[in-house]
């Protein structure tokens, strides 16, 4: 009698974590794969695979110019993960408050030091009062051009404009994106929400973490 008790205790011990195991495997969640934007279509519409990996769109370089006037290109991915939004020439209350959220997620720089950030303005109007003091230096870069240029970055390239079904992220003045290692967009986040933006800096520690993990 008492081994078959220790042979039922064997089984459940070994049979329910591998249960468990399976059910999480296949019809859970993974809270920490970030979602890839935007698979690769060919000219019929089909997504385009290799290796049996859906392709996904990768941000190009783009070309703008600097608040000194000079033409610069900023190319993504490379290692490097970057946040990219939006300063319009006025800066009032909400765009204050989204400024204030991207200085909290400038500070993850200390401990990542290949983040970027990069703002988009149409026309930069110098130092302000109430702009943090770290933009526009190493690390964030504020970019300027026309507004057909601009809009071409914001709309074509960097996809800004994307809406994202039951989300508060539709606003270009309140959008952020965030652009991983690789140069692949991984999501939109309104800096409006302190929320959005704590849900921002957690996904960033998540591609620092899948960062380190390969490089193991």
């Amino acid at each position: 009698m008492i081994n078959f008790r220790k042979a039922g205790l064997l089984i459940v011990t070994l049979v329910i974590p591998a249960l468990v195991f399976t059910f999480l495997k296949f019809f859970a969640t993974n809270h920490y794969d970030l979602q890839h934007y935007f698979p690769v279509t060919d000219s019929s519409g089909k997504v385009e695979v290799n290796n049996g990996d859906t392709l996904f769109y990768k941000v190009p370089v783009i070309h703008l110019k600097n608040t000194s006037g000079q033409l610069v290109s900023e190319e993504f991915g490379n290692g490097k993960v970057t946040v990219v939004g939006y300063l319009p020439e006025n800066c009032l209350n909400t765009c204050e408050i989204v400024l204030a959220q991207v200085e909290r997620v400038f500070a993850l720089k200390e401990t990542i030091p290949y983040l970027n950030v990069v703002t988009l303005s149409d026309k930069w109007a110098g130092k302000k009062d109430t702009y943090p003091e770290e933009i526009n230096t190493k690390g964030w870069k504020v970019l300027t051009g026309s507004d057909d240029e601009l809009k071409k970055v914001w709309d074509s390239e960097l996809r800004l404009l994307t809406e994202i079904p039951g989300s508060k992220t539709n606003s270009l003045e309140t959008k952020l994106v965030l652009i991983d290692a690789e140069g692949y967009i991984r999501g939109y986040y309104n800096a409006s929400d302190s929320e959005e933006t704590n849900r921002l800096m957690a996904e960033i520690k998540i591609l620092d973490y899948e960062k380190k993990e390969n490089y193991k």
